[in-house]
């Protein structure tokens, strides 16, 4: 009996021809792309942008169990599937890396910088690039398998949902979105969501593609909502957030509803059938993350004053506020707990009934992408170029604000001693000045390791003399 198979399955048996790769949680036709402990098969974890992820982190503190080294800065949200931690880095290389180690497992280089992240579902991974084209490359060995281009100059990170793989894309003043075949890379379909973006990833529930884009409104550019058919692309509603000139970097669903932030300060909850505003909260600054929902509440980062909220989703109101050090990434929640990086060099836990601060890990560079949680772990991807893998372990208390001026204390050489005593970024006398001022400070008393230059076990006027010895180093 001759048997007939797809290209879709052909394209997964090339996939697996390095040695078998089953990602967990894979079941019937959405295998591979379902979000688990052990699973971050998307962006924002799953094709509703949720955040929310079905694992337990490190809440006591987290130290690194290992990290690992790319050639360039690192923007791009990691992706977990079957024991690889798959990072898309700017030095124009896609690299899969073990869980177990950071060892390398294999990398696949490309013709332009990487920003966003990829996909991963049935033994592939989709990759989108900055130059117009989608990547598909086997999971278990980073063999190439096609390269789709359309009419895009920067293709954000894909959503994969029932063996459908959805995008979208911008080139000049022309935003698309697009539903591409996974076995060949196809367009099956194109949608023109003229005008301006930025776009952010599409969300698919129910046969509904919801993408965010700007109307062009003679001088003003509001941001707005498009629901799309999931069959053809058509447009099913069009809802314009504001007026003025806004944005919206991308929305989160739940339950029948879309969250979204925005730019000139509000946050909206949108009925996702009918595109009807539910309610808007504008006691709020500038927001360029996404919200999540999870437990009963909404949690949104605002990127404007740089502070954490908690929101009650039913009325749009606010629970809790709790100002931040750096600029945040959308968060994730897991577990009852809230976490995001930031642009000082942080990944941060934070209790999500409450807004207290659980603790902070220092790395070398700005953590612009969400982190992501799997397993007890937390892996974080830094401008320094570096991976990094994070579990249980001491973490430290908070950085102390010697000065009380709202800026933490700076570890710059990462040797565990926090020689940028002011907070602003750089070791100079002003430094010393400032330890010598704030020596019998319970910012610096209560952090002897952290302020203890000469090394004796206590932080007196000697340790004042050592950090300024080190100004001519």
């Amino acid at each position: 009996m001759t048997h007939n198979i797809t290209r879709r399955e052909a394209m997964r048996l090339a996939a697996a021809a390095g040695g078998a790769f089953a990602l967990a949680g894979a079941s019937g036709s959405a295998s591979g792309q379902t979000a688990d402990s052990s699973t971050v098969p998307m962006f924002r974890y799953d094709a509703h942008n949720s955040g929310v992820a079905p694992a337990s982190g490190p809440k006591d503190g987290a130290d690194d169990v290992w990290t690992f080294e790319t050639g360039d800065r690192l923007t791009a949200q990691p992706i977990v599937a079957d024991g690889r931690v798959f990072q898309a880095s700017h030095d124009n290389t896609l690299y899969a890396v073990s869980t177990a180690d950071g060892s390398e497992v294999w990398s696949a280089g490309t013709n332009g910088s990487l920003s966003s992240s990829p996909a991963v579902g049935d033994g592939v991974v989709y990759l989108p690039t900055t130059t117009g084209r989608v990547l598909a490359f086997g999971a278990a060995n980073g063999e190439g398998l096609w390269a789709s281009s359309v009419n895009a100059s920067n293709i954000r990170s894909p959503t994969l949902v029932d063996g459908e793989l959805f995008a979208t894309g911008s080139k000049d003043d022309v935003r698309d979105a697009y539903l591409l075949d996974p076995s060949d890379g196809e367009v099956a379909w194109r949608t023109d969501l003229a005008y301006m973006g930025p776009l952010g990833t599409p969300i698919v529930d129910d046969d509904v593609v919801y993408v965010t884009n700007r109307k062009d409104d003679r001088w003003d550019y509001p941001a707005r909502i498009t629901a799309l058919s999931q069959s053809d692309g058509s447009k099913e509603w069009t809802q314009t957030l504001s007026g003025g000139d806004s944005k919206t970097w991308g929305l989160s669903y739940a339950d029948g509803t879309l969250y979204a932030g925005t730019n000139e300060g509000a946050v909206y909850s949108v009925d996702a059938d009918s595109g009807s505003v539910n309610w808007r909260f504008g006691d709020i600054s500038g927001i360029s993350t996404i919200p999540v929902y999870a437990d009963g509440t909404l949690y949104v980062a605002s990127t404007g004053d740089n502070a954490l909220h908690a929101i009650d989703p039913s009325i749009g109101t606010r629970q809790w506020r709790e100002s931040l050090n750096g600029t945040p990434t959308s968060p994730v929640y897991a577990d009852g707990v809230l976490y995001f990086g930031a642009d000082d060099n942080y990944v941060y836990a934070y209790d999500a009934s409450n807004g207290d601060e659980l603790w902070n890990f220092q790395t070398g560079g700005a953590v612009v992408a969400p982190p992501v949680v799997v397993e007890d772990r937390v892996y974080a991807a830094s401008t320094d170029g570096i991976l990094y893998a994070l579990g249980e372990g001491s973490g430290g208390p908070p950085v102390p604000d010697v000065t009380g001026d709202g800026n933490p204390a700076q570890d710059l050489d990462g040797d565990g001693l926090y020689e940028d005593v002011n907070g602003d970024g750089a070791f100079t006398a002003v430094d010393v000045q400032a330890l010598f001022a704030n020596l019998d400070s319970d910012a610096v008393q209560d952090n002897v390791e952290r302020f203890d230059f000469n090394g004796d076990g206590d932080v007196d006027v000697t340790d004042v003399q050592a950090l300024f010895a080190r100004l001519d180093e």
